[in-house]
């Protein structure tokens, strides 16, 4: 009887063990931030990983981050899209089969949206001071190197139209990151979770670590609140991607102490005048959603509805300036999802 007592007392502790062995190589529900595009990104996943497939995970997605960070960085005069900004010539440009998809992606917003998204706006946000250029030309000389129907993209390569085009793809770029960290997310059998790149844009699916949807908040376009200080609204992210663009964030002020946005209008060439303070986008990938809400910024509101409504596959709330800065009012399409209040 002793004998038996000693084997089920080892047994015991073993499987105990065991368990607290388990439970040290494994980690719970993780979440963390790393650098991504200009900013930063946040990943959180539910569930219970294994610490060695956590790490494997959590190197994929920066890999995968830093690669879609080496196509869309105009900040950086190694990465491809830079190459192709100083490539003055009207000869094909080779590029690789990923920043291609990525161009006319961009190219196919910008027909989608009459050229209110516009991938070739480079010069002009140099030339307002948004951009790492600097130019001494005139509105109306760059204007002659801007337009998305000046570039295409052909067999494996970018082609000018005109031999000073230079792309941007800012506009795009954090929902495009946002979508490299899901598809590696995807890959490695995750269904729960959520991917945020620069602050704003989300990809995120099934359902948080208390077993319910995840929630996303709508800030205060405010310039004088800081990031995150008040929300509007919180709404539900159900499997789909959800972006928002506004004038508040990233902006500068005339002498006269008026303030002029990033946001350009491809058909003037200057800082987009609308009514739109920020656009919050849901759908079905980051980088589309992405692109719309830049192109719905420079629309303004009344034209934004017009497009949308024939376009259902995306939805939008818009939060307007009612005639100054700190006030403002709400309006949303049709099937924009029920939003709760913020908790």
């Amino acid at each position: 009887m002793n004998n038996i007592k000693a084997i089920i007392g080892i047994l015991c502790a073993a499987f105990l063990g065991g368990l607290l062995w388990f439970k040290t190589q494994t980690v719970s529900n993780p979440s963390w931030e790393q650098p991504a595009m200009s900013s930063s990104a946040c990943i959180s996943l539910s569930g219970r990983f294994n610490s060695a497939r956590l790490k494997e995970i959590r190197r994929q997605i920066d890999t995968a981050l830093e690669d879609s960070k080496r196509i869309v960085n105009i900040w950086d005069e190694t990465t491809e899209i830079s190459q192709f900004n100083r490539f003055n010539s009207t000869e094909p440009f080779p590029v690789s089969v990923e920043f291609a998809r990525v161009v006319q992606i961009a190219l196919d917003f910008s027909a989608l949206t009459g050229g209110a998204f516009d991938p070739t706006v480079k010069p002009l946000l140099d030339h307002w001071g948004f951009g790492p250029g600097k130019s001494s030309e005139s509105l109306e000389e760059i204007m002659k190197a801007v337009g998305w129907q000046k570039v295409r993209v052909e067999n494996g390569a970018l082609v000018k139209q005109h031999p000073r085009l230079q792309l941007d793809l800012a506009g795009l770029a954090d929902g495009y990151g946002a979508d490299c960290a899901a598809a590696v997310i995807r890959k490695n059998g995750c269904t729960n979770f959520l991917a945020e790149v620069g602050g704003g844009e989300i990809v995120a699916e099934g359902v948080n670590r208390h077993g319910k949807p995840w929630r996303a908040g709508i800030e205060s376009p405010d310039p004088d609140k800081a990031s995150g200080e008040e929300i509007v609204q919180t709404l539900v992210v159900a499997g789909k991607a959800i972006t928002t663009a506004g004038d508040y964030r990233n902006f500068k002020v005339r002498d006269d102490g008026t303030r002029y946005s990033h946001i350009i209008d491809p058909h003037t060439g200057k800082p987009a005048e609308s009514d739109v303070a920020s656009v919050t986008v849901i759908a079905a990938h980051g980088i589309d959603a992405d692109a719309l809400d830049t192109a719905l910024c420079a629309m303004g509101s009344t034209k934004s509805f017009q497009w949308l409504e024939s376009h259902p596959e995306f939805q939008a709330f818009f939060i307007l300036h009612t005639g100054s800065n700190s006030t403002f009012t709400t309006k949303a399409t049709a099937g924009f999802p029920a939003l709760g209040k913020p908790e």
